[in-house]
C-alpha cells in the first residue's frame, strides 16, 4: 500500500472519531480493510454500550465477527487505527490474525502495541503481524484526541 493510500483509510478511520466524539466518546476510530475495500469499522462506544471492550478496533472486529460468522480476518487485512491499540485491542488484533497495524498517534500512557511488539516478534505468541506502522496522519489523529479531553478538563464558569 502506498503512502495516498494509507492517508485515504486513516481518513476513514478518523471519521468514526468524529462520529465518536460527537456521541462524547472518547474519539478513536478504526476501519479494516482487505482487497482495497472496508470490510468493518469501529468507533469507541464504551459510555454508549456499558461495555468495557467497546474500544474502535474490537467494535471493528466484533462487527466483521458476527457479518462473516468467522472470528478470523481474511489474509492480508489492514487495520487502521487513529490511535495506537492498547494491549486488549492488541492481543484481539493478534489473535483475529489481522495482517498489518496502522496507526495514527502514539499513545505511550495507555497503549500496549508497542510493548508487546518485542515478545509478538520473539514469537512467543502464534502469530505475527507482517508489519506495524505509526504515524500516519499523526498531528491529526492527536488533535482531536487534544480537543476531546480540552473540553473534558476545562472548567465551567
Amino acid at each position: 500500500m502506498n503512502f495516498e493510500s494509507l492517508n485515504f483509510w486513516m481518513r476513514e478511520a478518523l471519521k468514526l472519531a468524529q462520529k465518536a466524539a460527537e456521541l462524547d466518546e472518547i474519539p478513536i476510530g478504526s476501519v479494516i480493510v482487505h482487497e482495497n475495500k472496508i470490510i468493518s469499522d469501529g468507533m469507541n462506544l464504551r459510555e454508549q454500550s456499558h461495555k468495557t471492550t467497546a474500544h474502535a478496533e474490537i467494535v471493528a472486529l466484533e462487527k466483521y465477527n458476527l457479518a462473516q460468522k468467522s472470528w478470523r480476518l481474511p489474509e492480508e487485512s489492514w487495520v487502521f487505527v487513529t490511535a495506537e491499540p492498547c494491549m486488549m485491542c492488541a492481543g484481539a488484533l493478534l489473535w483475529a490474525r489481522a495482517a498489518r497495524i496502522v496507526y495514527g498517534c502514539s499513545d505511550p500512557k495507555q497503549a500496549g502495541l508497542n510493548r508487546i511488539s518485542p515478545w509478538i516478534e520473539q514469537g512467543v505468541f502464534d502469530h505475527r503481524f507482517k508489519g506495524v506502522q505509526g504515524g500516519i496522519l499523526e498531528s491529526d489523529c492527536a488533535q482531536i484526541l487534544k480537543d476531546y479531553f480540552k473540553t473534558k478538563r476545562t472548567p465551567i464558569l
